[in-house]
């Protein structure tokens, strides 16, 4: 069969070289962002002479975090005291909604709190922030006997029995938990995560009281990953796809619908979509990728492991600025595969290939006998390459549903099996 929409390829070579370098200038430390890296390193004369230079003392990261930010929240008084001095906003607010004395309070650094307070600082997630996470005593998980049942990228997964019941135990990698301030940071996102009550998102638990190690408990869904059901099942059929799709869609758009911010979940791949004994799939793992990020060296750079390359919408790989939309372009990769059985390019490079997208505006092909044209017009839609042109997930449900409808009305007619092409 003839493939269709494979995106457009090279040709532009020399632009998108130019377009990649004048990226990675602006995540560089030579640029006013070193202004950010040295309010979060506490160098101060370096604060100073990027001052002196003209940067503004408000300039602000892809995700909004200005060098008050950065300052408030790793404890640099003199930093913080300057930075106001030479007109910095107090309450200046994040991508998610969050200010310098946010960060501030949620790391316990009183004597910042109280100079940010003096000058008007506001804190307007404070009840988030500061909302304590259940604990269970390790006592009650035995985890000399925890089988490993996976692993991600800051993540290991146990099966534990806790209370008589099987749940799901994951220890956050040292590299990450051995810092205290992420340690501090992690557990007011687990404060968070502990509110949320959907079924398409996974259940959390608790956190396991370890005197060694960083341990959350969440239920066990037992059927595996949705990356597991592809790799051994292979192809899905359409009824099947779009009973998974409506399921992502339905638990990404309760995140996105969150108040008074939306959670964005930034690293959503197969691997972070779980099905539970009934079939239904849950999405796990949101806000993972973010604590990873606040361990980052340089206080505010994006790194790969944000997201497996390979369902990376292009601004988050171009470190732009970005939204709630990164989510719909890694949500309409995963729809694609289901069609597959897989990825496309499995021997490709995932780096490559998230370059490509990036800077060619490359997509995966589609297959006339595999993708119906009212999915092929959708995924479209969702990896568009300016993510103000992509749905919502509100509107996504509403366009699946539709589909469904329709196939299913063809199913009764008994027009189709469950390989039926709808138009």
């Amino acid at each position: 069969m003839e493939m269709e929409d494979k995106g457009e390829k090279g040709g532009r070579g020399e632009v998108n070289q130019k377009r990649r370098e004048k990226s990675q200038k602006i995540v560089g430390f030579e640029g006013p962002y070193r202004m950010l890296y040295c309010s979060g390193k506490g160098d101060k004369a370096g604060v100073v002479r990027e001052l002196e230079k003209g940067v503004e003392p408000n300039l602000a990261d892809y995700n909004k975090r200005t060098a008050l930010h950065l300052a408030s929240c790793e404890g640099h008084t003199e930093i913080v005291l300057l930075l106001l001095q030479k007109g910095a906003d107090v309450n200046s607010t994040d991508r998610w909604g969050r200010t310098p004395l946010s960060d501030a309070r949620s790391l316990s650094q009183e004597a910042i709190c109280k100079i940010l307070e003096a000058k008007g600082g506001i804190d307007p997630v404070g009840l988030d922030s500061q909302l304590p996470c259940y604990e269970v005593n390790h006592t009650e998980v035995n985890m000399d006997e925890a089988a490993l049942i996976g692993e991600g990228s800051y993540v290991e997964i146990y099966l534990v029995r806790w209370r008589g019941t099987e749940v799901a135990a994951k220890t956050i990698r040292s590299s990450i938990a051995s810092d205290p301030k992420v340690k501090n940071f992690f557990m007011k996102e687990l404060a968070l995560w502990q509110n949320l009550r959907h079924p398409n998102i996974v259940q959390f638990l608790g956190v396991l009281k370890h005197p060694d190690r960083s341990i959350f408990l969440t239920e066990y869904l037992c059927n595996g990953s949705l990356h597991d059901i592809l790799k051994r099942k292979g192809r899905l059929d359409l009824q099947t796809v779009l009973s998974f799709a409506l399921d992502i869609a339905r638990g990404i758009n309760y995140l996105h619908q969150h108040k008074p911010h939306p959670i964005i979940h930034r690293g959503l791949t197969p691997r972070n979509v779980l099905q539970d004994g009934a079939g239904r799939l849950k999405v796990t793992d949101f806000g993972l990728s973010k604590i990873a990020q606040e361990n980052d060296v340089s206080g505010y750079k994006m790194t790969g492991r944000t997201s497996s390359y390979r369902y990376m919408a292009p601004e988050v790989y171009r470190r732009e600025s970005y939204g709630t939309s990164i989510d719909i372009f890694s949500f309409a990769l995963i729809v694609h595969e289901m069609f597959l059985g897989g990825p496309p390019s499995l021997a490709e490079d995932p780096e490559k290939i998230a370059d490509k997208r990036a800077y060619e505006d490359s997509r995966p092909p589609f297959y006339s006998y595999l993708h119906p044209e009212p999915i092929r017009t959708l995924l479209k839609a969702c990896w568009h390459q300016d993510p103000d042109c992509r749905p919502t997930f509100e509107e996504i449900i509403l366009q699946l549903e539709e589909i469904q409808a329709a196939f299913q009305d063809k199913m009764k007619m008994g027009n189709c099996s469950g390989a039926c092409v709808i138009s």
